[in-house]
């Protein structure tokens, strides 16, 4: 409190400092929070393109292995296919 203020003035002044902020200060808030939730679902979508994009080449590169291994061996006449046992009967 001021030695000089006159009472009015005093209340008038406490008013003011007292206030609740300005709608500008809380529009600033709200874009902040929206700001951080679009970094967070940005990152996400691109952390999981990243994901896909890496499975996509890795099946990528096992096909084309598998191409070029069936083409030096079997000079592209046949495909190769493992084993499958399933059908056998079961010994006992």
């Amino acid at each position: 409190m001021k030695q000089n203020m006159s009472v009015i003035a005093e209340k008038r002044w406490k008013a003011e400092t007292d206030a609740a902020p300005p709608a500008s200060a809380k529009r600033a808030s709200i874009v902040a929070g929206v700001a951080a939730i679009g970094r967070f679902i940005r990152t996400a979508i691109v952390s999981t393109g990243k994901h896909i994009w890496r499975a996509l080449d890795v099946m990528t590169e096992a096909r084309l292995q598998r191409a070029l291994i069936e083409a030096e061996l079997y000079r592209n006449r046949y495909k190769h296919s493992s084993k499958n046992d399933d059908d056998l009967p079961v010994v006992q």
